[in-house]
């Protein structure tokens, strides 16, 4: 049933890596990529835990294995992206290298399994297929399976800790209105991101105890589906919210804010993280632009192509329009065309033409656009408008 969660969640991962990275004049900063390679690393793993329990493994067998190490180094990356965030760092440290030794030590670890030969890893994938309880029993490295589980469930721990302390000592000091609620969305973002992880990390504990209390976890449904759930669950969470609120995306990592480097982090708790800088300049700017030179004639004027206009960088515009007009790129682009059309109206324009010839001039490019539009902003259509003016003159 939550196999329907992982196919989602991997779905929507996908989609958020593409407006992270790949969308035009996307701003590709280093919290961006840390989170995208976040993604990447739960999207192999829910691929790989797909493939095991529906049995597609045996086709590919050399993938096998090859998750258990990356369980190791998603939780330092975890970290280090919300770390990026709260103080702006630019890109990693050399002394952030120690945050992998795990990850490297399991590679190691799994080195003989790795290298045996195609025949005797299918053998082996198999009857794990035939018997799923054996993905925790059989001893594919040196180490034995159950102390890289209790590892794993400690190093776990320690990053969820460490995540959380970040969150609840960052302070906001800034008095700035509109600043403020941005970093009060961001480090909401921050706190589910956080709390995703912590369920994970429950997931793994009743996982890991189911297995040393039954020997068949997998054969009895309701244990097997209470971790499997809470797996699903905190990757779909995590998977669909920036999608859901895209002007979240407009502060990761925060507009207009100073360097921390991230061995003075320690020292840096108390202190302001953030130049309150004065954004009416910009928004002026942009206001006066749009009024002047009214892009928003094109129906396929796109907010990179805004920010081109502006010599400005898309984040920065899309922060400013979010926090300072209250409003999402489409409908700031719609205020001024509707503007537009009233403008026209006053002028006689619709003694000549209709109003949806002018809407279509005003730079919608259809009927039904222009209408939702419309009414999103006045709660009535534009022909009720429209008679309501002709009635007041």
């Amino acid at each position: 049933m939550y196999e329907i969660f992982y196919l989602g969640s991997i779905f929507c991962a996908l989609v958020t890596i593409y407006l992270l990275l790949f969308k035009e004049n996307a701003l590709r900063s280093y919290p961006d990529y840390l989170l995208s390679l976040v993604y990447l690393l739960i999207i192999w793993t829910s691929i790989i835990y797909l493939s095991i329990y529906h049995g597609w493994i045996i086709y590919v067998p050399h993938i096998y294995k090859t998750a258990a190490p990356i369980n190791f180094i998603v939780p330092p990356f975890t970290f280090l992206y919300v770390r990026a965030v709260l103080y702006n760092e630019q890109k990693f440290s050399k002394k952030d290298l120690w945050h992998f030794i795990p990850f490297g030590l399991i590679v190691i670890n799994y080195f003989p399994f790795y290298f045996l030969s195609t025949s005797i890893k299918s053998g082996i994938v198999l009857q794990i297929v035939k018997n799923l309880d054996l993905t925790f029993r059989y001893e594919a490295g040196i180490i034995p399976e159950s102390a890289v589980s209790f590892l794993r469930i400690f190093q776990n721990l320690i990053y969820i800790i460490l995540q959380w302390r970040l969150i609840l000592k960052f302070k906001n000091n800034l008095q700035r209105a509109e600043l403020k609620k941005q970093i009060v969305e961001v480090i909401k973002w921050l706190k589910i991101f956080t709390l995703a992880g912590t369920l994970f990390f429950i997931a793994i504990i009743v996982l890991t105890i189911l297995a040393i209390i039954y020997n068949s976890v997998f054969t009895i449904g309701v244990l097997n589906f209470v971790p499997g759930f809470l797996y699903a669950t905190s990757f779909f969470v995590i998977s669909t919210y920036l999608l859901t609120h895209q002007e979240i995306l407009s502060g990761l990592p925060f507009i207009k804010y100073k360097n921390t480097p991230s061995n003075l982090i320690s020292d840096q708790e108390d202190k302001l993280a953030f130049i309150d800088e004065d954004f009416s300049i910009a928004k002026e700017a942009i206001d006066t632009y749009m009024n002047l030179e009214r892009p928003f004639l094109s129906s396929n004027l796109s907010i990179g192509h805004l920010a081109i206009m502006l010599n400005m960088p898309v984040r920065e515009l899309s922060y400013i329009i979010n926090n300072f007009h209250n409003k999402r790129f489409p409908d700031f682009i719609n205020g001024f065309r509707i503007q537009y059309i009233i403008d026209k109206y006053h002028e006689a324009y619709l003694e000549t033409y209709t109003i949806e010839s002018i809407a279509t001039e005003a730079g919608f490019n259809s009927k039904s656009a222009f209408y939702k539009a419309f009414n999103k902003i006045y709660s009535i259509t534009p022909t009720e408008y429209f008679d309501k003016m002709k009635k007041r003159s």
